[in-house]
Formats: C-alpha cells, sequence, structure tokens
C-alpha cells in the first residue's frame, strides 16, 4: 500500500485524497488551518456560520454534478434560494438593480466546509501544521514542519497549496521551480462580515464598483448568522492590504449606507484577508503541474481558472495523474 502525502486540505486536497483512499492509496492531509476546508472554510460564531470565503458554487460538468447530487442525498448540501442584483458603476453613478436568474447555486450545510469535511471522513488529518521543507531520498519523501517535526516514507506529494505557497515551499526545499510567475496567478480579497437588523430584496450581489465584487447576504443560508458578507475586489484590496479591521469595518458601513442605503444600526462582526482568493483574469491557468520523476504534483482552482467545481475537478485530475503513472510503471516490464 503506497503512501500519499497531500498538503491542503480544501476541497482540491480533499477530492484527491478521498480518490487515492477509494483505490486503496495510504493517505494522509496535512493543512495549517484549524480545520479542513480552506477557502471554503466558514467562521463559528454564537449566532451561527459566517461564510467568510466561497459563498456559494454552482455544478456545470457531469463529473461534479454526480458529486453534488452525493452530497445533496447526504444532506452536506443544499440550494441556495437567492435572489441575485447588480450593483453598477454607470459614468459615477452607483445603482443597485434586480437582476434574477437561473442559475442553480450551491452552499454547504451548515456551513461552506461540510462536503470538504465529508470527504475527508475517515482519512488521517494532521493540521494546524505548516509544512516548510521536503526531502526526496532514495525514492521516498520527508515533510518538516515548521517546528522541525518530520513525516517520513511517502512514495509521492501532492501539493494543493495556493501558488506563491507551493512555490516557497520547493524553493526551501532545493526542488526545481513550478511556475514561471506564482505571484500573478492568485490576488488577494478582504471579506467582512457586518450585522443589521435591515433585511434585503436581495442575497447576492454582484458588484461593477470601484472597491467591491461581490455582496451577500446569509438570511436564506440553513445555519448562518443573518448578516451581509462584503467581498472587497482585488485592487482595492491589494491597495491598503495592511490595514486594520477597523478601516475595512468603516469603508463596509460606508458602503452599506451609500450603496444599499440601510439606515439601521450596523455592527461589526469580522474582516478576514485572503491573501490568495481569487483567480487574476489577466493571468493564464497553469493547469496542473507534474515533476513525475520526482512522484510529485501539484494543482487546485486555479490550475483551470478558478471557481469551487475547479478545485474539486483539479483533485480528479491530481489523483488520476498518480494512478495512472503508478500503473504504466507496472506495466513496464
Amino acid at each position: 500500500m503506497k503512501k500519499i502525502a497531500v498538503l491542503g486540505a480544501g476541497l482540491c486536497g480533499a477530492t484527491a485524497a478521498a480518490t487515492l483512499t477509494q483505490q486503496g492509496y495510504q493517505v494522509t492531509v496535512f493543512d495549517k488551518g484549524r480545520v479542513a476546508g480552506g477557502r471554503m472554510s466558514s467562521k463559528r460564531t454564537e449566532q451561527g456560520y459566517l461564510d467568510m470565503g466561497a459563498q456559494y458554487f454552482t455544478a456545470r460538468s457531469d463529473a461534479f454534478k454526480r458529486q453534488v447530487k452525493l452530497w445533496l442525498d447526504a444532506g452536506k448540501v443544499e440550494l441556495w434560494p437567492c435572489k441575485t442584483a447588480l450593483l453598477s458603476n454607470d459614468e459615477g453613478f452607483i445603482s443597485l438593480k434586480a437582476s434574477e436568474d437561473t442559475q442553480a447555486r450551491f452552499i454547504g450545510v451548515p456551513s461552506m466546509q461540510s462536503p470538504v469535511t465529508a470527504l475527508l471522513d475517515g482519512i488521517p488529518q494532521v493540521n494546524s501544521c505548516r509544512i516548510q521543507k521536503l526531502d526526496y531520498q532514495q525514492q521516498s519523501w520527508t515533510l518538516f514542519n515548521d517546528e522541525g517535526v518530520s513525516y517520513t516514507g511517502f512514495d509521492a506529494v501532492i501539493l494543493t497549496l495556493p501558488p506563491v505557497q507551493a512555490q516557497q515551499l520547493v524553493a526551501h526545499s532545493a526542488l526545481p521551480e513550478l511556475f514561471g510567475s506564482a505571484d500573478d496567478v492568485l490576488e488577494p480579497c478582504w471579506a467582512v462580515a457586518m450585522h443589521t437588523d435591515a433585511m434585503p430584496a436581495q442575497d447576492a450581489i454582484f458588484c461593477q464598483h470601484p472597491k467591491l465584487r461581490f455582496i451577500s447576504h446569509q438570511q436564506h443560508k440553513t445555519g448562518r448568522s443573518s448578516c451581509y458578507i462584503l467581498h472587497f475586489n482585488a485592487v482595492f484590496s491589494g491597495l491598503y492590504l495592511d490595514e486594520s479591521a477597523q478601516f475595512w469595518f468603516a469603508e463596509a458601513i460606508a458602503i452599506l449606507r451609500q450603496e444599499l442605503h440601510i439606515q439601521q444600526e450596523i455592527r461589526p462582526l469580522v474582516a478576514h484577508r485572503w491573501l490568495y482568493a481569487s483567480q487574476n483574469d489577466q493571468s493564464a491557468a497553469p493547469g496542473l503541474i507534474a515533476l513525475p520523476n520526482l512522484k510529485l504534483w501539484a494543482g487546485g482552482d486555479w490550475s483551470f481558472g478558478g471557481r469551487v467545481e475547479n478545485a474539486y475537478l483539479a483533485g480528479l485530475n491530481l489523483a488520476n495523474a498518480l494512478i495512472e503513472q503508478d500503473k504504466s510503471q507496472q506495466e513496464t516490464p
């Protein structure tokens, strides 16, 4: 039974780990976070979960549709009955208009990471563990965390980290570069949760706005705190990347007052900085990265242009790339 190390417990890593486990591999998943989920994580509060990362996901490919159906049947996922709108900037005049569509949007229940944790059920995980170095000797991988603890005896490694973090890891490990320019693949986003008693007419607001990319309200999300979540766009987030939470709370309050015309009290809840959040539209998706001679693969949603579905498909492709190499080596006399 071959031992595989998967770095990253987001949807991509969980999918790769589950697929390999089903094929008889012995998989261990490592993640720097306290719980699995990655950018599909929700923050637990006394009032309910806050979806600070992914707000929903869609299913277009046959493979992902089949997986979503399994999650629906298991009660890990449900349809989000959201009403959509567009916040647009037309020659300096910002307006909010209803923009209904028929797109099916799904959420994890009772939190966004529920489908991720379902995939990882029964698979060994090492959480709160930041792997800082990899070492490949005599066809065996050893992993070292930032406290010097080692994990040995792995036959292959799958990296599902953001490109910058994956590139930093291989640089520390004196391994070949994975990317030409890892900095350009994923962009930052500040996410801000705000509570108000005002009930919106729309739940999902797509933004053509100098500061915002998306506004969500959680009133129709099972298990969530009823509040607004504002996602600031990459340009504005990047300009004020190191500002305090108070700066972002003030920005969110101003937008809710001015753009959504909320008069009721607005109470700040959480501000969270995602350094590597969304796909850069100007950066070409690199596809999966393979170093088969070293038995090392890397990928993620960024491999194919972003979105939750692509994280799942990347996980499938990573696992299948490893499986196919094993088969070809077994068939070679």
